[in-house]
């Protein structure tokens, strides 16, 4: 039977995790909890969560060991309360993390709404915000937070901030190679050590992951190495920190639902590969002043260059003896007609698409915290500036190509010597350079009005300004500048000594990037990450938030510690940008679309007993249009004769799903012997580009995984895991897609529905050494 192999494979990963215990007693299980959190990205004011106007969710090293995480985006994934993780790119180290609906992504052209910095430094790449989460080395991860609806951090902190502390030896001492290896042909080694000597210490980690890909043409290679140097004496603490990574990445992007049908492991089109490299110097350092006085500082140095080929479908058809572009020949760069390279038709023409991007930026930011009490009260104050500048040498052409068929679960397309150098056309070489400033002041207090009550207000100004200078065939240039002040304001008030209410309000903004105000112009589309041509004026995005919650730490006794949360909240976004797809096939351009509501709910709880500890979170999301606007969607059935559908009040917006649950257990069998699991589960999606409704939602799923671990002696742990342990099929993200694009090679694709298919059964073991 079929059934078979599947059952039985979940039927060993059960049993492994089933094994006798021959010891009674065990040691107290500890999910992390944080007490207090910073208020800036640069730390140094950090208050008690109870005084925090808003939602906040923290983890650290601790969590991530438990449950046996490669990358910062599983822990997220796994735990943290409205987050979800998509796989646009169709590779699971490059996906996009969203938080209450706003989005976080390595993937260019996603509009970002997330805030992430590392140590205090801003690290979305200075081009189109975009966050490379393949390149911050998980192993050397000290803490995590997610601070909801924040001025304070800045641009593109509409829906919250991402606030990364790496390790160091003033934090971690020892030495730990972890070894594993498992599915797909993955090889991982992660190493890590730490040590102080009397006012220095000393950080390194290092990892290297060989992945084969589970997809066709999908493998990977990423390697990664943090350190940290650090010194302490006499209030004053100062860290050198160098991180660098390069990895290579088979991507594979959304695939056809009819070929998911036959073939779980297929794609669309090759070939698509992305490779990154990526060096940084940063330092950080604080001082106190007095007691109550400290200031903090820092700068950094970033390097970021990446290739992308992309292979795609094109405009260019056969018109024998050459290959034209809207009826007439298209040139290459020798300004000759290209020659008809379909043979008359028998083969559908293709293109390569191919992008390189070369990114350096520089920055620092400096604050003072004062703690003084007033009039008896406390009182943290804060106040800051940062400075952030970034240059960027973007290049791109597409190369013409045949599409022989279906061949190994694919659609390749094979180049042919030809640069396609259509000057009038949005199918031209392109070279533009792209120089962003970004400027930002702020200052936060929280005042203690009585032993209950706590009020918070500040503010942020935020300047962007943005140029752009085109050649080589590209019309993109001009400077834009965009200013705004968003202020913010909260109070909490204790209810009882373990139980406080919060209610905040919070005003954010994103300026367009680069990227973005590179290809605005419906009338010249992009290959949303690989063409810039033009540079419409767009608006900035301002966003709204309100929230009011409550949350508890309560202490029971011998049945241990409980740490809840429940609350409401709701963002607005005025002018809105979003990108939109093209009447030309692959092509899309970025647009401002009015307002938008993302509204919801969430409610989270952790318990830590003395065998067991759990966690369990539900986020509801409610994301629509506020405004009327015609959207292009030329592959949408009810699209009208122009390629448009209507978007009126209340339609959703796509992407998001409006039911995420997580719950996750570790319960210790014995002193050595610990075993848990975790289930993360959303429900449907819209399709983007489906926002009428014409075609069904993305299904909802739900994902089991186990894991276990067992300490042999102080010094070696074996461990395992298991991942998707039921195989489910399912699908994280959706779009659409022309079926037309192929018609000799793929005849038999005739549903526009295109998915980003998740990881099937995977199962991981591996060695632990710690001295």
């Amino acid at each position: 039977m079929t059934e078979s192999p599947c059952r039985i494979r979940h039927a060993l990963a059960l049993c492994g995790l089933a094994l006798f215990a021959w010891e009674a007693k065990a040691d107290t299980i500890q999910l992390p909890t944080f007490d207090v959190v910073a208020t800036t990205p640069l730390g140094g004011g950090e208050i008690d969560v109870s005084r925090v106007p808003g939602a906040v969710w923290q983890t650290g090293a601790a969590d991530i060991q438990t449950f046996h995480d490669s990358t910062l985006p599983e822990t997220l994934a796994r735990q943290a309360p409205g987050v979800t993780v998509g796989n646009v790119s169709g590779n699971d180290f490059q996906p996009d993390v969203s938080y209450r609906g706003f989005t976080a992504s390595p993937v260019s052209g996603t509009p970002i709404g997330l805030a992430v910095y590392q140590n205090g430094v801003r690290i979305n790449e200075a081009f189109g915000d975009t966050v490379n989460w393949d390149l911050i080395p998980e192993n050397a991860i000290d803490k995590m937070a997610i601070v909801s609806g924040d001025p304070i951090y800045g641009l593109n902190a509409l829906g919250g901030a991402l606030n990364v502390t790496m390790k160091n030896g003033f934090t971690w001492q020892g030495f730990e190679a972890d070894l594993r290896g498992g599915s797909f042909y993955r090889g991982q080694v992660e190493l890590q050590y730490g040590k102080q000597v009397g006012d220095w210490s000393v950080y390194i980690a290092g990892t290297q992951i060989n992945d084969g890909g589970w997809r066709q043409d999908g493998a990977s290679q990423l390697s990664n190495v943090y350190g940290d140097l650090g010194y302490k004496a006499n209030g004053f603490e100062s860290h050198l920190q160098l991180t660098a990574g390069a990895t290579q990445f088979g991507a594979a992007a959304f695939t056809p639902l009819q070929e998911l049908q036959t073939n779980w492991r297929s794609v669309y089109t090759v070939p698509q590969t992305t490779d990154n490299t990526m060096g940084m110097l940063a330092w950080t350092g604080t001082y106190a002043w007095s007691p109550t006085l400290s200031f903090q500082g820092g700068a950094y140095v970033r390097a970021f260059n990446q290739g992308h080929v992309d292979g795609n479908g094109t405009e260019a058809s056969s018109c024998a003896p050459y290959s034209c572009l809207n009826g007439n020949p298209v040139n290459d760069r020798t300004g000759a007609p290209i020659p008809d390279i379909s043979g008359n038709g028998a083969y559908d023409l293709g293109e390569i698409d191919r992008s390189w991007t070369q990114s350096r930026s520089l920055g620092g930011s400096a604050q003072a915290v004062d703690t003084d009490t007033i009039s008896g009260h406390d009182n943290t104050f804060t106040a800051g500036a940062s400075l952030d500048y970034g240059w960027t040498n973007f290049t791109g052409n597409s190369q013409l190509g045949v599409v022989p068929g279906f061949v190994d679960n694919a659609l390749p397309v094979i180049g042919f010597p030809f640069v396609i150098d259509q000057p009038d056309s949005y199918l031209a070489p392109v070279a533009v350079k792209a120089n962003a400033t970004y400027v930002g002041l702020y200052a936060l207090d929280t005042f203690n009005a009585t032993d209950r009550l706590a009020l918070t207000g500040g503010a942020r100004f935020n300047f962007a300004g943005i140029n752009l200078s085109g050649g080589n065939g590209a019309f993109t240039n001009g400077y834009s500048t965009y200013f705004h002040v968003n202020p913010t304001v909260g109070l909490t008030y204790k209810l009882t000594p373990d139980v406080n209410l919060y209610v905040g309000y919070a005003m954010t903004n994103r300026a367009p990037t680069p990227l973005e105000l590179g290809c605005a112009d419906p009338e010249k589309p992009c290959i949303i990450d690989n063409f810039l041509v033009s540079d419409p004026a767009l608006k900035q995005v301002i966003g709204q938030t309100v929230q009011l919650g409550v949350r508890g730490r309560n202490d029971l006794a011998q049945w241990g510690e409980l740490h809840w949360s429940a609350g409401l909240f709701r963002t607005t976004l005025a002018n809105d940008i979003l990108p939109v797809q093209s009447a030309f096939t692959g092509f899309g351009y970025y647009t401002n679309v009015g307002t938008t509501l993302r509204q919801g709910a969430e409610a989270a709880v952790q318990w830590t007993g003395e065998r067991w500890s759990a966690y369990a979170n539900y986020t509801y999301i409610d994301a629509v249009y506020l405004t009327t606007f015609m959207e292009p969607s030329p592959y949408n059935p009810l699209a009208n004769a122009s390629g448009e559908i209507p978007i009126t009040n209340g339609m959703p917006i796509a992407g998001i799903p409006k039911n995420t649950v997580k719950v996750g257990f570790d319960y210790a069998v014995t002193p050595n012997w610990k075993v848990g699991g975790d289930l993360v589960a959303a429900s449907a999606q819209v399709i983007t580009g489906n926002e009428n409704g014409a075609l069904p939602q993305v299904p909802g799923y739900a994902i089991f995984g186990v894991h276990t671990s067992y300490q042999v002696g102080k010094q070696l742990q074996v461990y395992g895991l298991v991942q998707n342990i039921f195989d489910q099929r399912y699908y994280t993200a959706g779009a659409l897609y022309d079926t037309t694009s192929f018609p000799n090679a793929a005849p038999f694709l005739t549903d526009p529905r295109t998915y980003a298919p998740g990881k099937p059964f995977a199962v991981y073991a591996g060695l632990k050494y710690t001295l």
